[in-house]
């Protein structure tokens, strides 16, 4: 098999692990992790639309939609009228901002389990290799 093939093969193989792994961490705050990496994102990026949400999440603008709606309804995202009427902008709630924070500590030591025993340096170029590859899928 070539190397390509198995890089992609352990990306995948770690994915829906890590996915199913976080949906039971998450199931405590009655989230799933849609709605974490929309949490997330809000948190490092601040105030954004649907649509930005969308292009960066590479997802269908009505599955943003949707999940924005119920972190609305919950109290995690407060919604203003944007410049363009059809434009509504969000960002974390106080409640959101709270929730967040929180999660992120839970989260933190998980991350290190999955990563425990690779050097600093592995970790670092693992990242940039990913991002590169990503950057090469999508252009």
């Amino acid at each position: 098999m070539h190397l390509e093939h198995q890089f992609i093969r352990s990306y995948v193989k770690l994915y829906r692990p890590l996915v199913n792994k976080l949906n039971k961490l998450l199931l405590h705050y009655d989230l799933y992790n849609a709605q974490w990496t929309i949490l997330s994102l809000l948190s490092r990026e601040g105030e954004m639309t649907s649509a930005e949400i969308a292009e960066e999440q590479m997802i269908e603008k009505p599955s943003v939609t949707k999940v924005v709606k119920r972190l609305h309804e919950i109290g995690y995202l407060d919604v203003t009228q944007g410049q363009d009427k059809r434009e509504k902008l969000l960002k974390l709630s106080s409640e959101g901002e709270r929730i967040t924070a929180e999660i992120q500590a839970e989260l933190l030591p998980f991350y290190e389990h999955i990563l425990a025993g690779i050097p600093e340096e592995d970790i670092q170029a693992a990242k940039q290799l990913l991002d590169q590859a990503y950057e090469n899928l999508i252009n």
